[in-house]
């Protein structure tokens, strides 16, 4: 049976955590053939080198590279990737069950929804739930707020062209993403519970950035999206996008007059907030 869903796992000096990863995905498979692909982006640490060499030798697959970053590495691993659906997650995050089938479960049931994604919880430097909350382009305008774990179509990335890798600045691959995703008239679901454990780590990316740093990235978002951030109504017109894009559910009569209601909603929501 192929695998339905493939998980792709970036790992640069990851060694120490990496095991755990892998172990939480195989106690969070459920009813769906699942495959992993890790890529080794060019680690130099004696620790992970011999750990993803265990990998190997227990039946996982690792694709080695040269240090290309965190865009370039899923990119290529979703490249190799045979699932209908996709599911980035970083070296040193673990899974939780029923995350894997329950995301599943909404794509293959709802052909409306491109990608799914819930809480997490955190742990490392920090512990707590991190609610998410509902899908808000707006909420995505400022800074990113959805984590890499979601799952999402195989067809989204490739529509897309995949990850930045041209980002100045790693550790926004995400947020430029998600973006992407929202000005492309993708649509996401809220899976209203934890779905994967998030570890935070003094030495993170995103904890490292310094003030220009923030200021390289942000201006490289606003450049690349600013013909889709000066649309008038901004929210408006891409929940309508959202709404009426995809030939499947325009084609279906019931269903146009489901998008008609959506639409009116959106329409009274955005302009309330106004």
């Amino acid at each position: 049976m192929s695998a339905l869903l493939s998980i792709v796992i970036p790992c640069y000096n990851h060694g120490k955590y990496i095991q755990e990863t892998i172990e939480s995905i195989e106690n969070a498979k459920g009813k769906y053939e699942v495959e992993i692909i890790i890529v080794d982006d060019g680690s130099t640490d004696a620790l992970t080198i011999s750990k993803l060499s265990e990998l190997v030798k227990k039946g996982y697959f690792v694709l080695h590279q040269k240090n290309g970053g965190l865009g370039n590495a899923r990119n290529n691993g979703i490249r190799l990737a045979k699932g209908k659906y996709i599911l980035p997650l970083d070296s040193d995050n673990t899974v939780l069950a029923p995350y894997l089938d329950d995301a599943i479960e909404v794509l293959e049931k709802d052909h409306f929804y491109d990608i799914v994604y819930g809480n997490a919880i955190y742990f490392g430097d920090k512990t707590g739930e991190w609610i998410v909350g509902d899908y808000s382009l707006l909420k995505f305008i400022p800074n990113n707020y959805i984590d890499a774990c979601a799952v999402y179509r195989k067809s989204v990335w490739e529509t897309l062209g995949g990850y930045d890798e041209k980002i100045p600045k790693m550790g926004v691959e995400d947020w430029d993403f998600w973006l992407n995703c929202s000005f492309n008239g993708f649509r996401f679901f809220y899976l209203q519970k934890p779905c994967f454990n998030y570890r935070v780590l003094k030495e993170s990316m995103i904890r490292s950035f310094s003030e220009n740093d923030v200021k390289s990235a942000r201006n490289y978002i606003e450049n690349k999206y600013k013909n889709q951030l000066s649309v008038p109504d901004l929210e408006y017109y891409y929940a309508k996008k959202m709404l009426i894009n995809d030939s499947f559910l325009t084609n279906n009569l019931s269903v146009k007059k489901l998008i008609k209601i959506l639409y009116l909603k959106v329409f009274s929501k955005v302009n309330k907030n106004r």
